[in-house]
């Protein structure tokens, strides 16, 4: 009985030995998580959290970093599976463990050759895997998965201004205009040197948002940013014209031309605004340099067109409003000689004007007119057989 009981006690203590759980050791998370050992690298460095000889070590909470970081992107289902929120898990870790750690130190490990390998580069091996992931899905036109992986660089390194950069453009093209406008916003903030980031928040203000306004208002600043920009002074320009601000517009496009007499665009826009203030001499000049250094710019050609229209509608204008009283039939007959020789002034802007767009409707719509009004019945049965072609009505 007495050796039954002795039997007993000593499995009992067995026992006990058996269940007392193993002490952390830092050395051994780190040596099962190189040799990429993650369950047992997981198991050691929670229990080392909470131990009362590791929880206060700052590299405890710098190794659980890495170890749920690889967690969170291995390729071992098994492993991923230890925990799905892994990905948070190492940030809260890496954030813990610096905060303990304190300024002007460095987490390291050492790498069998002996060479330190930094926090720093581990913790950008593990952004550029996601930003690399972004990339791809991008590519593939996978919009939604792009976002969400470049939003997790911006958390792994909230300094860096690629993946906000990266991350503007793809809300952008996904129409979620405010995340675009706080992307690049956040890119400009951290120092970022593209201009493009401005272009495209110009664009959502001026465009699908239609405030304008803010628009002008961010091409200044951009202008200001980037002074050797040439593209941010037209989109000022262009802006003042929507705006109706035509003056304002002059002059900065005065000042443009001077500097590139030879940009087509900077002319045609100051014929558009000389236009606006009716100094149509001034704007026929504009459009015929914008055509001079490019004869198939159509805008300038167009515009050019309606301008030595602008005599001729005036005048047809006037005669619909005469009445049928002798004066008024005299008058008429007046204005129609007069009205003659306007068209025939227009016809041969339009007609030009239609060489560099046969598909136009407006052109079509205002020769079909000078030609009936004309009787110039061949060129006006030749626009109604375009017109079929086209499929439009007359």
């Amino acid at each position: 009985m007495k050796r039954i009981t002795l039997l007993l006690l000593m499995l009992a203590t067995a026992s006990v030995f058996a269940q007392k759980p193993v002490k952390p050791n830092l050395n051994k998370v780190l040596s099962s998580f190189k040799e990429g050992k993650l369950d047992e690298a997981k198991t050691m460095v929670d229990a080392a959290t909470t131990y009362e000889k590791t929880m206060s070590d700052p590299k405890t909470f710098y190794y659980k970093g890495l170890v749920y970081a690889a967690l969170d992107t291995t390729s071992n289902e098994a492993f991923k599976a230890l925990d799905p929120n892994a990905f948070e898990t190492a940030l809260e870790a890496f954030k813990k463990g610096d905060e303990m750690n304190g300024k002007g130190k460095e987490f390291f490990v050492q790498e069998a050759n002996g060479l330190p390998v930094l926090k720093t580069q581990q913790i950008a091996v593990w952004a550029n895997g996601y930003l690399n992931k972004g990339a791809t899905l991008y590519q593939e036109e996978d919009l939604e998965g792009a976002l969400k992986n470049f939003e997790k660089v911006q958390k792994i390194t909230p300094n860096d201004t690629t993946a906000y950069f990266y991350a503007g453009f793809v809300s952008n093209a996904m129409e979620n205009y405010d995340k675009a406008e706080a992307n690049f916003k956040k890119y400009m903030e951290l120092g970022g040197k593209s201009s493009d980031a401005y272009s495209v928040i110009i664009n959502i203000n001026s465009g699908p948002r239609e405030n304008k306004e803010e628009a002008l208002k961010l091409v200044r600043e951009a202008k200001a940013k980037f002074p050797k920009n040439t593209d941010f002074p037209k989109v000022e320009i262009g802006l003042l014209i929507d705006l109706k601000r035509i003056d304002e517009a002059k002059s900065g496009l005065e000042a443009a031309v001077a500097k590139e007499p030879n940009n087509k665009i900077l002319h045609f826009y100051l014929g558009y605004a000389n236009a606006n203030l009716n100094n149509n001499a001034e704007a026929k000049k504009n459009y015929e340099e914008a055509l001079r250094i490019d004869p198939k710019y159509f805008e300038a050609s167009f515009y050019l067109s309606k301008l030595m229209y602008t005599d001729a509608a005036n005048l047809k204008k006037e005669m619909s409003s005469l009445g049928i009283s002798a004066a008024d039939r005299k008058k008429k007959f007046e204005i129609d000689k007069v009205l003659v020789d306007k068209l025939k002034l227009a016809l041969p802007y339009w007609e030009n004007t239609e060489k560099l767009n046969p598909s136009d409707q407006e052109v079509l719509d205002v020769l079909y007119s000078i030609y009936r009004d004309l009787g110039m019945e061949d060129q006006t049965k030749r626009i109604e057989k375009r017109y079929k072609e086209l499929g439009l009505e007359n």
